[in-house]
């Protein structure tokens, strides 16, 4: 005999029911174009800066490298 009474979901019914559909995770149209855009440009903004950070550091570092006695 199961413990489940008859009428009730099973435990793994009821977590499938309360998560997100796949077409409602991947729906990216949900939040519209103009919230899409701000994100991205601010995800443009942030690569930037970590470029800009990633192309000073190699700078630093070639220029320790010619400074170094051989």
């Amino acid at each position: 005999m199961s413990s489940v009474k008859r009428g009730d979901k099973p435990v793994r019914a009821r977590a499938e029911a309360s998560r997100p559909s796949p077409a409602d995770r991947f729906n990216i149209d949900r939040e519209g174009p103009a919230k899409r855009a701000g994100k991205l440009r601010a995800l443009e903004q942030r690569l930037q800066k970590l470029n800009d950070y990633c192309d000073e550091a190699v700078a630093e570092l070639r220029a320790s490298l010619d400074r170094a006695p051989r």
